[in-house]
């Protein structure tokens, strides 16, 4: 079996039978901890990092883990991928090879039966073994193999029932906290905050975004006693780049500050918000899944500049608040890729609903046409002034692919803070 058809197929074979449903019910962190207690691939808490959030989280994640390096090898477990499944693993920055990610995924995968015997109801298919797990594994087996110093885990939509939440840490950071991933995590925004806040159980110190620290005030909820703030940084909403991106910078260059006092701290390129060209025209690409990320004064900037809005949204995320949010600021060209994926678990039905918004034709977010989806782009963007392309990190990797986009360069308007 191909390592990522084994790596998906538990998670596939659950939601043809269940559809979706709470994390709580069908995931099984704890048949992976098992496994790591066992074999010895667990990492030392002391030099250990996670990171959860609602948005942000990657950018937070890349930037402690490029820093770190200053002060030994680090070890790296993205979630999702860049462009492709083996770039969520790395030392040093340097991607797994394909060699030895099979390797040691066909090692791991001997243990899968009683793996499923850890877990409540396997033979009715209630829980599955999350793709999440298996890769955080594969990567936890890498790094205790090479012996590196430092491990930096960025965590899936959740804690509780994330496998990040087996893990302990001497730094755990919470980037913001939003109201998405409620059918998962909820049902509702309290619920997200719990769950993303459980993390500070597991680390000895903890680093909350300002958005954390807000929404706290907001839902009657008290801040753990060990819990840091991340200062405002000084170019928060000059509308060089989005606020969200202005905060992330700012909390990763607390967090490294608390591993390493008074060391220097470099800015690279942002993970999520990407500058690129299509052709001679400007284009910006980031993850966007609900209203309250977006930034207004960046949206005027692109309003008054005719940008046009490419959206890859499915119907289970806050699109409507999104639209309203886009037109609210100016932005009235507004076009879309319907989303679809083999499972049926992706879908953007609410474009039928919308027919101001262009369509720009289906794409499968799991087995991507980029060819086919760079000619509509180039289609779409030929009479445009250029292109704003936001929606889901599966819908994001794809369009990365299709400018090829490697992430991690010169920062794009760098803070003077």
């Amino acid at each position: 079996m191909d390592p990522f058809d084994g790596i998906f197929e538990s998670y596939t074979r659950h939601f043809a039978v269940h559809g979706a449903r709470p994390d709580r019910e069908t995931r099984a962190p704890w048949a992976f901890a098992r496994l790591w207690d066992e074999q010895g691939w667990r990492p030392e808490p002391g030099h250990t990092i996670l990171v959860t959030g609602s948005k942000g989280k990657g950018t937070v994640t890349r930037h402690i883990a490029w820093n770190l390096q200053a002060l030994g090898s680090v070890g790296l477990v993205l979630s999702p991928e860049e462009l492709t499944h083996r770039d969520r693993l790395r030392i040093d920055n340097q991607p797994i090879d394909a060699a030895t990610f099979e390797r040691l995924w066909r090692d791991i995968a001997r243990h899968q039966p009683r793996m499923n015997e850890a877990m409540d109801d396997t033979a009715t298919g209630g829980r599955y073994l999350s793709p999440t797990g298996w890769f955080l594994s594969v990567g936890l087996a890498w790094f205790h193999e090479r012996g590196v110093r430092w491990v930096v885990v960025e965590g899936g939509r959740g804690v509780r029932h994330d496998e990040i939440g087996q893990l302990d840490a001497t730094l755990a950071v919470v980037t913001s906290v939003h109201g998405e991933h409620l059918k998962a995590i909820g049902p509702g925004l309290a619920d997200v905050w719990d769950d993303k806040l459980s993390i500070a159980r597991r680390a000895r110190r903890l680093v909350l975004g300002q958005q954390v620290s807000a929404q706290a005030k907001a839902l009657g909820r008290s801040l753990p006693r060990h819990a840091q703030v991340s200062r405002m940084p000084s170019t928060l909403g000059d509308g060089c780049v989005p606020a969200w991106l202005a905060l992330d910078r700012q909390i990763a260059a607390d967090a490294f500050a608390t591993l390493a006092p008074g060391r220097p701290f470099h800015w690279f390129g942002s993970p999520s918000f990407t500058e690129s060209r299509l052709g001679v025209r400007p284009a910006w690409i980031e993850p966007v899944v609900h209203a309250d990320s977006l930034d207004e004064a960046f949206l005027r900037r692109l309003a008054r500049e005719g940008i046009s809005v490419v959206l890859g949204l499915p119907s289970d995320k806050d699109v409507a608040r999104i639209l309203a949010r886009l037109r609210d600021a100016g932005l009235r060209d507004l076009a879309a890729f319907s989303l679809t994926s083999p499972v049926g678990h992706v879908e953007s039905g609410w474009l039928a609903g919308h027919p101001d918004v262009v369509s720009l034709g289906p794409l499968d977010v799991v087995f991507p046409d980029v060819a086919s989806a760079r000619e509509r782009l180039q289609a779409h963007a030929a009479s445009r002034r250029g292109l704003y392309i936001i929606g889901v990190q599966v819908f994001t990797r794809t369009m990365r692919a299709v400018f090829g986009i490697h992430l991690g360069g010169p920062a794009p308007c760098p803070p003077n803070n």
